[in-house]
């Protein structure tokens, strides 16, 4: 029997082995990495979104013409709040984040002016 003709196929099926192997490790990799890469963005959403509300806040205290419109440039995005009186005592503003990265998250939030007190939260 020939034994160069037994080695080589065991060493090609081991071959291919270790290349499913490392194809499978690479694909786990890249993808915890894009998951760790979503998470980011979305805690740079959540962060831009607590600073346009607790801006939005200030502004609220100082408009006199609705509708009315404020933007803003943080580092890790760009702020857009639009308000919108929705009746005498209540005031909707709508928060607009954009990361740097050109994701976005918005927030409807309603804000009671006599009681200054947000009164309802609308992600979307």
């Amino acid at each position: 029997m020939n034994e160069r003709g037994m080695i080589y196929p065991l060493v090609l099926t081991l071959c291919f082995i270790l290349l499913i192997f490392f194809s499978y490790l690479t694909e786990k990799v890249a993808s915890e990495r894009h998951f760790v890469f979503m998470q980011e963005e979305q805690l740079k959403q959540v962060r831009l979104i607590q600073q346009g509300v607790d801006r939005a806040l200030v502004w609220v205290e100082e408009l006199a013409v609705y509708p009315s419109e404020r933007r803003l440039n943080v580092n890790e995005g760009l702020l857009k709040v639009v308000f919108t009186k929705t009746s005498v005592n209540e005031v909707m503003f709508t928060v607009e984040a954009v990361t740097t990265r050109q994701s976005t998250k918005k927030v409807k939030v309603y804000y009671n002016v006599t009681q200054k007190s947000v009164t309802k939260w609308v992600e979307g």
